[in-house]
């Protein structure tokens, strides 16, 4: 089953020693995507940044330690209270992003929207959908930058499948680059993709 906003409060604790401790799928090269991801921004003097799905603010922590003006969203207020704990100047919304963008940023601009591990939720059209709501509150050459559990193709998504047996998390969508980018491209989207672990990518888009 996948987790609920009480799965992943009741996991918040142990959630970033639970992710260092992961070997293989479907985590495999996870802080060198968060690495790779903090590389592709360009830092300013103030550098607006929404972070969908935040977690503990692993992703968007050393940004915000460089003076970016981060707002982290997600629907788990103990991973809200954690990240709050590394960023007490962040501006952070409780919220399930699979709903409508929270009134509160629906009226901002953001020189980059950054997710890690989160957007899987969705169904493949619904990532679509919700990625052209996030191109509505780009600030004029931002960009949004997803990095998650991706695989260049179906062909390599069964392989891992296949090798990961029972714990293999059939309730999930995880992104298929050479379908996302076509429905991206589709709705007007520009996209470049970038596979970083057998079983993780980063997209770039605008």
């Amino acid at each position: 089953m996948p987790l609920n906003e009480t799965g992943f409060n009741e996991w918040a604790g142990a959630y970033d020693e639970d992710i260092a401790k992961s070997k293989g799928y479907p985590f495999e090269g996870y802080y060198k995507v968060l690495a790779k991801v903090k590389g592709m921004i360009k830092m300013g003097e103030q550098t607006s940044i929404l972070d969908i799905g935040i977690g503990t603010g692993a992703l968007t922590h050393e940004l915000y330690k460089q003076n970016a003006q981060i707002v982290g969203l997600d629907f788990s207020q103990k991973m809200l209270d954690l990240a709050a704990e590394k960023m007490p100047k962040a501006t952070f919304i409780q919220h399930d992003f699979s709903e409508e963008l929270p009134l509160e940023i629906q009226t901002q601009k953001f020189d980059y929207i950054v997710s890690s591990y989160a957007v899987h939720h969705l169904e493949d059209d619904a990532k679509v959908i919700f990625i052209k709501k996030l191109q509505s509150i780009l600030s004029e050459g931002g960009r949004i930058i997803i990095a998650d559990i991706s695989f260049p193709d179906a062909t390599a998504q069964e392989a891992c499948k296949e090798a990961a047996g029972r714990s293999w998390d059939h309730t999930e969508y995880y992104f298929v680059a050479d379908k996302m980018i076509r429905l991206l491209e589709q709705a007007e989207l520009s996209v470049s993709y970038e596979q970083i672990s057998f079983c993780a990518g980063i997209y770039l888009i605008h």
